[in-house]
């Protein structure tokens, strides 16, 4: 019997349809979920049609209840009967169809598979072919392998970065892994990559590429024009509806300056700058004369924490900054720090990029849902959504990264034409409904037992078909994982045990 032949198109009351189709398998064969099959149709127009394994169950009268039940109460035991000697013992399984070879083009089913065909394991050509792969490693994006059926390496098109990735999974998923996964094979087109790295979780990796890791406020500035006026105010403290005055000087002194920015009057400012302007300002504002000094005083107290914020300055040359990649460390920022920053950064790289004064580039925002939140407005949302929604068109790629998908906005993600889920609860797994792509139920309901660095990889037609399980490969890159789990109990033994006795 041939290897690949693993069952048979059964006929019942349900199927086969043009959607899907039953499959006794043979005895002592087996497939795995998630797995193609393939079966050749023979009517006016040859051609194969392929489908994705979905679940299965076996018949076997032999150990129904009832005769569990009496086996329990006698205290018998069956004889065991293998499925190879019996007439009534067999499995089927279910499967969705998924696309249809003919002359050599694959096309969505318009055939119904014929009852009793054969079922075989589809091979590594036609696996590429029906889920728009290509087969070229060095021409793609080799993220990982199939599982189950015939070994079948994903090699996405490289093109897929261009309308961006979403990567979610719980702690301990392999979600960061497989990002550095994609981030070595990105790098190997001479795509620069910038990591808004929330988690300091890539830093060994862009150091074993020669990249740099810095620290806003220590290696590098941001320029506060590239703030809007309203994210400007948002910053100042103490501004409230009761000196609504302070708020109007301070920010028609930032227009000020920004118009005249834009009109190329001034190179740049800053926040000295803002605070000169405020004199100005606060004349033209205030109801009396006299008045003028003390509120511009007043507004300039308030802009004294901004200017003492290592975080701004004269900015940086990012394009000396991001090839091969760069790592900005945010650890320890607070949640309105990390907004700003992220803000800044994205609009001063996409202004740069549609002005052509950089390359190409890749920004990964890990966390994103403390970026985009779901149901609220935050300081980087609209930077990033202009970003997914025109980036494809100006070489602006984004990769959003999450544990939480039920908090990150929905449009989002369906701006991601390629997704990578890796295990997550039930909750999340609820939140990703509206953007499973083709997943059965019962892959997502797998999702939650997957092993540690599987996931279901999905997208649009432009980047993989179907959704398929995927075992993302190794890294080249040699001790470049920075998200380890720390071995506390080992910190323990090596440093706290020591510490404790001597209190005693």
């Amino acid at each position: 019997m041939d290897a690949n032949l693993v069952g048979t198109v059964i006929s019942d009351t349900e199927t086969p349809t043009f959607e899907t189709v039953r499959i006794k398998l043979k005895a002592g064969r087996d497939v795995k979920p998630g797995v193609i099959v393939k079966m050749w149709m023979q009517r006016e127009e040859s051609s194969i049609l392929f489908a994705r394994i979905r679940g299965g169950y076996e018949k076997n009268p032999n150990k129904n209840p009832d005769r569990i039940s009496v086996e329990d109460a006698l205290g018998l035991k069956s004889p065991h009967i293998s499925e190879e000697l019996s007439t009534d013992i067999y499995r089927l399984v279910e499967a969705d169809l998924i696309g249809e070879l003919i002359n050599g083009s694959i096309r969505s089913p318009e055939n119904l598979p014929n009852s009793g065909a054969d079922v075989y394991i589809a091979d590594s050509t036609e696996i590429v072919n029906v889920l728009g792969l290509i087969d070229e490693q060095e021409n793609g994006l080799y993220i990982g392998d199939t599982i189950g059926g015939l070994k079948t390496k994903i090699v996405l098109k490289k093109e897929s970065i261009q309308r961006h990735f979403f990567i979610g999974g719980t702690t301990g998923s392999g979600k960061s892994y497989a990002m550095g996964v994609v981030a070595e094979e990105l790098l190997k087109q001479f795509l620069p990559i910038i990591f808004i790295d929330t988690q300091d979780e890539y830093s060994k990796f862009v150091e074993a590429h020669n990249g740099k890791v810095v620290k806003p406020g220590l290696d590098f500035t941001v320029r506060i024009s590239s703030l809007t006026e309203e994210e400007f105010i948002k910053l100042l403290p103490e501004i409230t509806q009761k000196n609504s005055l302070h708020s109007e000087v301070a920010g028609r002194a930032f227009d000020n300056l920004k118009t005249r920015l834009v009109n190329r009057d001034i190179q740049k400012f800053g926040v000295p700058d803002i605070q000169q302007e405020i004199n100005t300002t606060a004349v033209d504002l205030s109801s009396k004369p006299g008045d003028a000094p003390r509120l511009a005083e007043a507004v300039q107290r308030k802009l004294n924490s901004l200017a003492n914020d290592p975080m701004f300055g004269d900015g940086v040359n990012w394009r000396e900054y991001m090839h091969p990649c760069l790592a900005i460390n945010c650890k320890n920022m607070t949640s309105k720090q990390l907004q700003t920053l992220a803000t800044v950064i994205l609009r001063e790289l996409q202004s740069l990029r549609l002005r052509g004064h950089i390359p190409p580039y890749v920004v990964v925002v890990d966390e994103a849902h403390l970026f985009v939140p779901q149901g609220e407005t935050s300081p980087c949302k609209q930077i990033l959504l202009e970003g997914v929604r025109i980036g494809r068109h100006h070489g602006i790629c984004m990769v959003l990264m999450t544990q939480s998908p039920v908090d990150i906005d929905k449009s989002v993600i369906r701006q991601c034409n390629t997704r990578m889920i890796f295990a997550l609860e039930p909750d999340q797994l609820e939140a990703i409904k509206g953007v499973k792509s083709d997943a059965s139920d019962e892959m997502l309901r797998a999702l939650p037992k997957m092993p540690r660095g599987t996931c279901l990889l999905s997208g649009t037609y432009e980047s993989i078909k179907h959704t398929i399980p995927v075992k993302i490969r190794e890294r080249y890159t040699e001790d470049s994982e920075g998200g380890k789990t720390p071995d506390i109990f080992a910190e323990m033994n090596d440093k706290w045990i020591d510490e404790i006795e001597k209190l005693k």
